[in-house]
């Protein structure tokens, strides 16, 4: 898709995302979740997370980082204040590795939108290109997300649902969006952040 962002995480947040990916995996290693609880998986998710926030921070957008805070896992992930807290927008983030994307990206899981749809307004499409887990385990290194775009959460229900998974992987029941039904990432700032009326 072309015109994602690209924003580079430096070596500090790479190892934040890390540390954080490791707690995370702990608290739902004895909790049942939509997906599988694997380590690339929640580092994917927190590379993203950081990645958005760094975009809206450099924008001067004000925020409410949730995702750097475990015991708000209920929460969405990042709070946007608009006009003060006058208006927010509840933005859920979505990360998936670049190589998947085609294929696997821009996936809810049906058991998921309920819950979804009650705590966050739009979702931000993100990937990350990484080395092999393995070899950024033993020598972190800076990377790059890619915001891809952006979708009302509403928008979701109205998309095709599958079984989505390949190779060994879980099968799991997603509404999947097609890459043309998100809206641009630079349209996120003007169109995204409009006030809900």
């Amino acid at each position: 898709m072309s015109g994602e962002v690209i924003v580079s995480l430096g070596l500090e947040d790479v190892k934040w995302a890390m540390e954080s990916a490791r707690i995370s995996i702990e608290k739902w290693s004895v909790r049942e979740g939509y997906y599988d609880n694997r380590f690339a998986s929640h580092l994917k998710g927190k590379l993203g997370e950081l990645a958005v926030e760094k975009f809206l921070l450099e924008k001067g957008f004000e925020l409410d980082s949730h995702f750097r805070f475990p015991e708000r896992e209920n929460l969405c992930d990042i709070v946007v204040k608009i006009r003060k807290y006058t208006n927010v927008r509840r933005l859920e983030i979505k990360t998936w590795s670049a190589s998947y994307w085609k294929d696997l990206g821009r996936c809810v899981s049906v058991a998921q939108y309920p819950d979804l749809i009650k705590k966050a307004d739009l979702i931000l499409w993100c990937t990350v290109d990484l080395l092999e887990i393995q070899e950024l385990l033993k020598i972190p290194t800076p990377v790059s997300a890619s915001l891809m775009g952006w979708s009302v959460i509403s928008e979701i229900s109205r998309s095709p649902i599958k079984s989505t998974g390949t190779g060994g992987m879980r099968k799991v029941k997603n509404h999947q969006l097609a890459e043309t039904d998100l809206h641009p990432i630079q349209t996120f700032l003007q169109d995204g952040m409009k006030p809900a009326k």
